[in-house]
Formats: structure tokens, sequence, C-alpha cells
């Protein structure tokens, strides 16, 4: 007997389950129609595996014939349902099921990986409805042109833009440079819609979220926004720390995972600047959570500033290029400093390699502290050109000169 036969029919049958018992519980909460729940999905399912076997097996009809006869059950299901309560009734459960059927397929095919995404996302779609539809209908007409733009800029505009280096010393790659363009747009679209729908809050997880992606990015989108909503300056300044913070984290788990012993030594210096961060941050939340300031929100999408950024980004990338070249031979340090200029992960990926056969730990464990502590300047740089140096710059820059000071320190201590 094919256990592997056997594991792919149980998938199909428990992906199909899943998406059964969402729309289940949608029903019992009278938030969906009783076109299909628990048992029926799941059914569905394995009818679109077992089409697919009996087609590979007997012949393709087979398949083909059960995608027709699936489409004409969720008709006619539909179709009854809508004449039953005579008012529109929405085709959601209905493409769903349609969808499970193709589950199943993919599920027999062995392309379980794609099968399981397909069928969270399904569920995740068909239980957040109330959200999306609140979500829809709050949105004005400038937020949805510039949804629209924004999705010209990432989906449209960075596919179509070759990713290949050109000029001198492979130089400039325009798919780096206009990804940039999007991280920027993006982390600012993002903190605009954390920020509307849960006030300052937002602004704090967008920071958190968006250290992930690129802390530059945050850093660079709240300094901007800094000068035009400056009642929540100290809000805004919290979420550049953060997102700072999350690179420091970052950074050691990139190191344990490509090198475990290096990790270990770089624990020390690594937790005081995070505990540092962590301090003032929440020192900063406890004053800043009490200021009642209006959060005027402007327009959610800056393409302006993004590709003023990205024009400074590819610079910054030349001028890492051509040190690279010339200098290479002045050692790691130089390398180290002059890479965190524009990327932190790349030095600490390499030096991380490099420490497991012929480079020092301790060289390189202090060669990642200066790319970080140099990268930890230039967003200072940023937040004292892009934001407003009064109120929010204050704030963020005597913080980065504690962190620079104290890193350098660590360095010769350690």
């Amino acid at each position: 007997m094919d256990y592997s036969l056997l594991q792919n029919f149980a998938l199909a049958l428990g992906l199909g389950a899943l998406i059964g018992l969402e729309r289940e519980y949608a029903r019992f909460q009278k938030r969906g129609h009783d076109y299909a729940g628990i048992r029926t999905f799941p059914l569905i399912a394995v009818f679109g595996a077992l089409s697919a076997y009996l087609g590979e097996l007997i012949s393709p009809w087979i398949l083909i014939t059960g995608i027709i006869l699936t489409g004409l059950l969720i008709v006619i299901a539909y179709f009854t349902i809508t004449d039953k309560s005579r008012k529109y009734v929405g085709a959601t459960s209905e493409m769903a099921g349609f969808l499970t059927f193709f589950i199943g397929v993919l599920c027999y095919h062995g392309q379980t990986t794609f099968a399981v995404i397909l069928a969270v996302v399904i569920t995740l779609i068909l239980y957040a409805r109330s959200f999306l539809h609140h979500f829809a209908e709050k949105m004005n007409k400038e937020e949805m042109a510039d949804t629209l733009k924004f999705a010209v800029i990432a989906l449209v505009i960075l596919p179509l833009l070759p990713n290949k280096a050109y000029g001198p010393y492979e130089i400039f790659n325009p798919f780096v440079i206009w990804l940039m363009v999007v991280f920027i747009s993006g982390i600012s679209f993002a903190g605009y819609i954390f920020i509307k729908w849960f006030g300052e809050r937002g602004i704090t997880l967008a920071g958190i979220f968006g250290g992930l992606v690129s802390s530059t990015a945050v850093t660079t989108s709240f300094a901007q926004r800094s000068k035009k909503e400056t009642t929540i300056f100290k809000a805004l300044a919290l979420g550049v720390i953060l997102a700072n913070t999350v690179m420091f984290v970052r950074i050691l788990i990139e190191v344990f995972v490509i090198n475990p012993k290096l990790f270990v030594m770089m624990l020390v210096p690594f937790s005081v600047l995070i505990l540092i961060s962590v301090i003032f941050s929440y020192i900063l939340w406890i004053k800043a959570k009490n200021v009642k300031g209006k959060v005027e929100l402007s327009s959610p999408f800056t393409l302006g500033p993004a590709l003023k950024f990205g024009l400074f980004f590819a610079f910054i990338l030349a001028v890492v290029k051509l040190a690279d070249v010339y200098l290479s031979s002045k050692g790691v340090y130089l390398v180290s400093f002059i890479s965190g200029f524009a990327d932190v992960d790349a030095i600490t990926v390499s030096l991380s390699q490099l420490a497991k056969t012929t480079l020092d730990m301790n060289t390189a464990r202090n060669g990642i502290v200066i790319a970080a502590l140099t990268n930890i300047a230039v967003k200072g740089g940023i937040v004292y050109w892009f934001g407003d140096r009064k109120k929010f710059a204050k704030i963020i820059l005597s913080l980065y000169l504690a962190l620079i000071v104290l890193g350098v320190t660590l360095i010769f201590l350690f």
C-alpha cells in the first residue's frame, strides 16, 4: 500500500476541515449562510484529490469532469440560497469551496506546502470578513488612491526592474535601489494604517514589526512624519528606538544561526546595548502615554521623500563599493565601518562565517559592533536631516550618542 498517497488524502481532508470549521463557526455567529460547513468542505477537498488521482490513473477527463461538477454544484447551491433569502448574498463561501477542490488536487500531486499556505490564507480571509469590510468602509477617496499608487510601485514597477548591477564596478542595481523606495513607502503606509486603527499605540507596533524588515526605513519614515504630526513626536521617537532595538536582536539571531560560538562572545556587548535601549524606551513610553494629542493623519503615501532616500541609499552604496575596491587591504574594522553606512546584515553574516575558519573571534565581534554603531550614527544623521530637530531628533540623538559611546567602550573592555 502506498502510504504517501494516504497521507496526501489525509492532508486534503484536514485542510478542507480547517476551512469548513471556520465556515461552521461563522454560521453559528450568524455571519454566513447555510451553504457548506465542517462536513462539506473536507469532502470537496477529498473529491479534488480523488479526481486528480483517477485523472492520472484512467483519463485526464475525469479531473476536468470533477472540476465541472464541483462548479455546477456550487452554482446551484448559491442560486438556491439566494432564491430563499430573496436578497443579495455574497459568493465568498462558494469561491472558497471551489478553491478547496483545487487544494485537494494540490495535495494529491505532493504540493503540500503550497496547499497548506493556500488553505491557511483562505481561512484567514474568511475569518477576517468583519474586519476587512469595516476597514474598506472607513477608507476615504485619498486613501484608496494612495493604496493603488503603492500597489503600482511595489507590484508593477519593482518586478519590471532588472535585478542586475550596472555601471563602474557594478555599483548600481535598479531593483535593489527601488526596493528601498518600496520599503520606505511601505513602512510609512503600514504606520499610517496602524495609527489610524490603534492611535499612538499603532506607531509602536509599526516600529517593532518594521524593525524586522528595515530599521533604516522606519527611521526615515517616522522622521519625515515627525515634521507633520508634531503632537505625537514622543510616540514616533519611541517607534524609531524600538525599531533599532529590534535591529540589535536581529543581529544576535543571525550570528546565533551561523556561528553559535561567536554568539556567546557577542552576548555581553549586545545585551548591554539592548538593555539600555529597552530602559530608554520604557521611560519614553511612560512619558508619552499620558500625553493626549490628536493624531492628525496626512496622506499615507509619500513617494517624494522615499525617492530622495532611494537616491541617498544609492550614493551610500557607491561609496561603500569604491571603498571596498580601493581600501579592502586596510583591515576588517575599516570594512565594517564602511559597510555600516549601508547595511548591517551583510557584514554580520560575512564576519560570522569567516570567524568559523580564518578570522579571529574577537575581530569578528568587534567588526560587527562597529558596523552596528556606524549604522546607528547614519540613522542619527537621517533623524537630524529628515526629522523635527527641536523635539523628535533631540530625544533620539541623545540615546544614539549614549549607545555609540557605550559601544566603543565595550569594544575596548572586551
